[in-house]
């Protein structure tokens, strides 16, 4: 058996570790993606959240700040500074939730609406472009290793 030549790590060098070719592949496509984004005045992080929003408000109840982090699966603090952001540009509505005072929800203004339907396209385009034809593959490994989403609440029973 041969031994690696570092004996801190097992692997022969980093382009034999999974973890260190994910990390490399993640970074390369959220630069791509920023650049897709940017003529749009959007981050990665403004769109993905912008998208929460928007898929989260097809239900009955509000959307508030802490079921779009639990949604999008970002930080607490990232998500309050951006949608404070997205406020400040106009693309988001935050007022106080009508039954916790302490809790804010969220809902696309009309320009936010149209900014994330845009850039929804242009996403849409650069990640079949990106991933490439083996993009169902990839989805099944990385369904596989990804943590189970937390669950959100239940929607309310229609009672019609």
């Amino acid at each position: 058996m041969a031994y690696p030549a570092d004996a801190l790590f097992t692997f022969e060098g980093v382009d034999d570790n999974p973890g260190f070719l994910l990390n490399q592949v993640t970074a390369h496509w959220h630069r791509q993606l920023a650049q897709v984004l940017a003529p749009h005045g959007l981050t990665p992080t403004q769109f993905l959240l912008m998208t929460s929003v928007h898929r989260l408000s097809q239900r009955p109840e509000p959307v508030t700040q802490a079921l779009v982090a639990q949604h999008a699966r970002t930080d607490k603090m990232t998500t309050s500074k951006t949608v404070r952001a997205l406020e400040e540009e106009g693309l988001l509505a935050r007022p106080t939730h009508e039954q916790d005072a302490r809790a804010r929800s969220l809902s696309l203004t009309p320009a936010g609406l149209k900014a994330v339907v845009r850039a929804a396209w242009l996403v849409e385009e650069f990640d079949q472009q990106f991933f490439g034809p083996d993009v169902a593959r990839l989805m099944q490994t990385l369904q596989t290793l990804r943590p189970p989403q937390p669950e959100l609440p239940k929607q309310a029973a229609d009672p019609t």
